[in-house]
């Protein structure tokens, strides 16, 4: 039975609150092991709870929305700031340049993919996912955020490795061979260690886990079938676009690393 909407919004007040005695058991168990993080946890939880609410609200405008260009607009603001935020990570020259490429291509190339229609039933375009704001602004949201985290691993990864292989490829450097090769063993096991977390969390899919998207659209009330077909879909989605990110990200570090003599730039190993 639906509730009157002033009930349900009574209801939801009433499960915030109780639902922030979990956050003051955090608080407690902050001071009493003296970590002294509860300012943080306190401030995080009301700047992400007044974000969220903010979100939303402009989120029941967005969801109403089927002109394409507008949604790829806001996925582009969306790649914009992840591109931001992974740059914070790093105190190196051009990062925020290369995460946006790699970031920006790799989502917005997989998105175009799944809203392109395949076939036209009774005159209604079909594609992968429908061409609406409901379901394009969060899958791609998903997509963007997991690229995001693909591509910083595979930098991490390549900054720490390489950093200490650099006599080896300097020799390989000093003996005639490209700089593409010499770091090729590297760029593999960087790309590898990018995509570990995701098909792990693919392997357990349905057993240990029922991921974030399958959950919500249960709770929505939407058949569970249709539900894990559709968690299926994103996390093909977040794979594809993931590895073709950290490709990007790979090739263009390396880049971006060496000079076109095939010498290393020191500069990058004497960050400001």
């Amino acid at each position: 039975m639906s509730l009157a909407p002033e009930t349900e919004i009574t209801e939801m007040l009433f499960r915030i609150l109780f639902s922030i005695l979990l956050l003051t058991l955090i608080v407690l168990l902050s001071y009493w092991q003296n970590i002294n993080l509860e300012k943080v946890f306190t401030w995080s939880f009301v700047r992400g709870f007044i974000q969220i609410l903010l979100m939303a609200s402009i989120l029941i405008v967005i969801f109403e929305l089927r002109d394409l260009l507008i949604l790829y607009g806001v996925l582009l603001f969306m790649c914009v700031f992840a591109a931001y935020t992974a740059k914070n990570r790093f105190p190196y020259p051009n990062i925020f340049k290369l995460e946006l490429v790699a970031i920006t291509t790799a989502s917005i190339f997989v998105m175009v993919i799944v809203t392109t229609p395949i076939l036209t039933i009774d005159s209604t375009p079909i594609s992968i996912i429908e061409r609406e704001g409901t379901y394009i602004i969060p899958m791609g949201g998903m997509v963007i955020a997991n690229v995001m985290v693909m591509t910083t691993i595979v930098l991490e990864r390549l900054i720490a490795d390489i950093k200490k292989s650099k006599g080896t490829i300097e020799a390989a450097l000093s003996l005639g061979d490209s700089s593409w090769n010499s770091v090729k063993p590297i760029l593999k096991e960087s790309f590898r260690a990018g995509l570990l977390p995701t098909t792990n969390r693919v392997a357990v899919l349905g057993i240990v886990t029922i991921p974030g998207l399958m959950s919500g659209m249960i709770i929505g009330g939407v058949n569970p079938v249709i539900a894990a077909i559709y968690q299926v879909i994103i996390f093909l989605m977040i794979l594809s676009a993931g590895f073709i990110g950290e490709i990007m990200i790979g090739f263009l570090f390396i880049k971006e690393l060496f000079t076109s003599e095939d010498q290393l730039k020191i500069s990058w190993f004497n960050p400001k």
